[in-house]
């Protein structure tokens, strides 16, 4: 996938998407598809916003049976399901603890009554399904849990995920079916022609960020996938009426030593009608997440003091060792994207849908924004679009019957059963390309099917085998190809969106130097200029707030 911006002002496409994140993407796939000329264009990077800061799950929410939003956790049960085949490199399983308290509000009668609708509503099967733990047994499966007023456990499975690569992997499919897709490439504008009788978007002003050149971009349709920038967008539209469309929450999470184990946890925070959850991530565990109002810029939103003491204190009631702030490693926050409900302005967040609308303006007939949604049904969200767009468009029956994303997996899906297929290819890249066996297992899991991409130009230079200071598991290889393969311009971009890594690059601050280098010799950056990126990757993956005294 190469970045190629004029190509945006070549041609007129049926379909314009603005917005990087996961529900352009997996929208731009699908179309794509099907056979439609696609344009996505991010004003960042792909998955820079709330698509890279969740909470890393693919998951039905079962709290959201106890809100009675049966529709949801059913679609998002079944996505779950079909990503595990499409993706299984970024779907794996997990086992969740849910440990019962005498003060938490919910008895393991009715815990037991959810989890089994929430196993009807879409299991991988019999070794997915919940079970029951006494007291005794959940403290033996989770030696870490604190056992005083412990009434019983269950255990369930939802699936983990690097949401960053699960997007770019729709993006990359897009492109190789056929879609121009663009990071750093922002909307400036809208034009609006009106047309037997409809005012219409006709063509943006797009913006390349990294060079400053500006083009047309035209298209008959346009999807605003801009997430948290959903009604900034609306608003360059002309007729704009100033109304709002969304709610905006924060919810940010916590770097924490792993002290589930390989399970997760999931368990009630007292003081309010919520859940927290510890999820195990890499050589971390992740603990989030807070669900506040937010009315910031979305782009510089981070974990603060509050956000640290609110997740401790929940957190420490269920622990036996009482995390302090100097425990915690790093951190994210990510911006919530919530359709608004007119009879739920001023209430809880938490209590906000998560389902997704699709909304348009009386001043633009083919123009369709998102509002809401979540991670695990995104590729669903985007079949339903596609659908809608292309009966405006009145596109060709043939073309509709043409390929599906429920049928064609994401770029690095091709592994078949996947913990035997890591083992093998693991050990295939040790003989054949010299590598680490922990670079090996990182390569397979990180890229999937796609492995050998990234090994292959080891056999002209052997440097790229090299391991990335401070990350024996992170070659040099891997960032030759995110630059060469998967549109990286920066640092931060490689780091935190495509490594693997994910935020817990922030662990390893010895390797962005040398990824800066890579990056330098590349394009020709002064030292200037590579003090910039490091000072970027630095303000974007280390907060400093974390660590404060409490």
């Amino acid at each position: 996938m190469k970045r190629d911006f004029e190509a945006l002002g070549n041609t007129t496409f049926d379909l314009a998407i603005i917005g990087g994140g996961i529900q352009g993407a997996a929208t731009a796939r699908e179309a794509a598809l099907r056979g439609l000329k696609v344009a996505l264009v991010e004003a960042r990077d792909f998955a820079s916003g709330t698509s890279s800061r969740s909470s890393k799950l693919i998951h039905g929410g079962l709290r959201y049976l106890e809100q009675l939003r049966f529709k949801l956790v059913r679609e998002a049960r079944q996505e779950r399901r079909l990503l595990v085949r499409l993706a299984p490199h970024l779907a794996r399983p997990v086992p969740f603890l849910l440990p019962i308290y005498h003060q938490d509000r919910y008895s393991p009668l009715k815990v037991r009554f959810g989890l089994t609708v929430y196993d009807l509503m879409g299991n991988l099967g019999r070794e997915d399904r919940h079970r029951m733990l006494d007291r005794k047994s959940a403290v033996e499966l989770m030696p870490g849990l604190r056992p005083d007023g412990l009434r019983a456990a269950a255990l369930y499975h939802d699936s983990i995920t690097d949401d960053a690569r699960l997007t770019l992997e729709n993006v990359l499919d897009a492109a190789q079916h056929g879609a121009v897709a663009v990071n750093y490439a922002e909307i400036r504008g809208l034009a609006a022609s009106t047309r037997a009788g409809r005012k219409e978007v006709v063509a943006a002003e797009a913006e390349d960020r990294l060079t400053g050149r500006r083009l047309e971009l035209s298209a008959r349709f346009w999807v605003n996938a801009a997430g948290p920038w959903v009604d900034r967008v609306r608003a360059l539209a002309p007729g704009f009426d100033g109304s709002k469309t969304v709610r905006l929450t924060k919810g940010a999470h916590l770097l924490i030593p792993p002290l589930t184990g390989r399970h997760a946890l999931l368990a009630a925070v007292l003081s309010e009608h919520r859940v927290f959850l510890i999820v195990p991530w890499h050589n971390c565990a992740l603990l989030g997440t807070t669900d506040t109002d937010f009315e910031g810029d979305p782009a510089t939103v981070q974990p603060d003091r509050a956000d640290t003491e609110y997740l401790l204190r929940a957190a420490n009631r269920v622990l036996q060792r009482q995390l302090a702030p100097e425990d915690v490693a790093g951190g994210w926050a990510g911006v919530r994207v919530l359709a608004i409900e007119p009879g739920n302005a001023a209430g809880s967040p938490s209590a906000n849908t998560r389902e997704y609308r699709f909304h348009e303006d009386p001043w633009a007939a083919n123009f369709v924004s998102i509002c809401g949604g979540k991670l695990t049904t995104a590729r669903a969200l985007g079949e339903k679009l596609t659908d809608y767009v292309v009966t405006r468009l009145g596109v060709t029956a043939s073309t509709r019957e043409g390929q599906s994303s429920r049928s064609i997996p994401l770029p690095g899906g091709h592994t078949g059963a996947f913990e035997m297929y890591v083992h093998v290819a693991s050990w295939d890249a040790v003989r054949e390309y010299g590598v680490p066996l922990e670079a090996g297992e990182h390569l397979v899991r990180t890229y999937g099917s796609r492995w050998r991409k990234v090994l292959d130009p080891v056999r002209e230079r052997r440097s790229f085998a090299e391991p990335l200071p401070g990350a024996p598991a992170l070659l040099a290889a891997e960032v030759e190809f995110a630059i060469e393969h998967e549109m990286a311009v920066n640092a931060e971009d490689f780091l935190l969106r495509r490594s693997g890594l994910s935020w817990t690059a922030c662990t390893v601050p010895e390797a962005a130097p040398a990824v800066v280098e890579i990056f330098a010799r590349r394009f020709g950056w002064s030292v200037e200029r590579r003090q910039v990126a490091l000072e970027a990757f630095s303000r974007s993956a280390c907060s400093g707030t974390l660590r404060a005294p409490v």
